[in-house]
C-alpha cells in the first residue's frame, strides 16, 4: 500500500526518504547555528540603531495605520463589489485595488525610510573614519610618488632579491 501512495502523491521511495547520509552533523548544525546567531546580532544592532533617530517610530506607526486602513477599505469594496450589479462592479473592484496599492506604498515607503537612514549611517561613518574631526589623531596614509623607472628599477631589485 505505501509504494501506491508513493506513485498516487509522487513521493521519493521511503528507503530515499530515511537515508542517513543526508543528515547533517553536529559540526555543520554548529556552524548553521552561529551564522544565524550572528545575522540576527547584526540585525538587533541595526535595529537599536534605529531607535536613536528620532521620528522614525512615528513615520512607521502612521504608515502602518494607513496601510490597515486602506486594506480594511480593500474588504469593504471588495464585499460591496460582490453584492453590486456587474456593471458598478467593475468600478468598486478598481478602487478596492487602489486601496491595495496604497497599502503597498505605505510599507514601501515604510521601508524605504529605512533603507534611506541605513545609507545615512554608512556615509556618516564613512565620513567619520577618512576626516580628522571625528577621532581627533590624524590616521592619514603616506603616499610616496614614483615615476615608472624608478618603480621598475624597485619590482627588478626585489626579482633580483628572490
Amino acid at each position: 500500500m505505501t509504494r501506491k501512495l508513493e506513485e498516487e502523491f509522487n513521493l521519493p521511495p521511503l528507503e530515499e526518504v530515511t537515508d542517513t547520509e543526508n543528515v547533517p552533523t553536529v559540526a555543520e548544525t554548529n556552524d548553521v547555528i552561529e551564522e544565524t546567531q550572528d545575522a540576527l546580532s547584526v540585525s538587533e544592532k541595526i535595529n537599536l540603531a534605529f531607535k536613536e533617530i528620532k521620528g522614525l517610530e512615528d513615520h512607521e506607526g502612521e504608515m502602518n495605520d494607513i496601510a490597515k486602513k486602506a486594506i480594511e477599505s480593500y474588504e469593504q469594496l471588495m464585499q460591496l463589489g460582490m453584492n453590486v450589479s456587474d456593471m458598478a462592479a467593475g468600478k468598486v473592484f478598481a478602487e478596492a485595488s487602489n486601496m491595495l496599492k496604497i497599502a503597498l506604498d505605505a510599507s514601501d515607503a515604510k521601508t524605504k525610510a529605512k533603507l534611506q537612514q541605513i545609507d545615512l549611517m554608512l556615509k556618516k561613518a564613512r565620513i567619520d573614519k577618512f576626516s580628522d574631526k571625528g577621532s581627533g589623531e590624524s590616521e592619514g596614509v603616506a603616499a610616496t610618488v614614483f615615476d615608472r623607472n624608478n618603480l621598475l628599477k624597485i619590482i627588478k631589485g626585489e626579482n633580483d632579491k628572490k
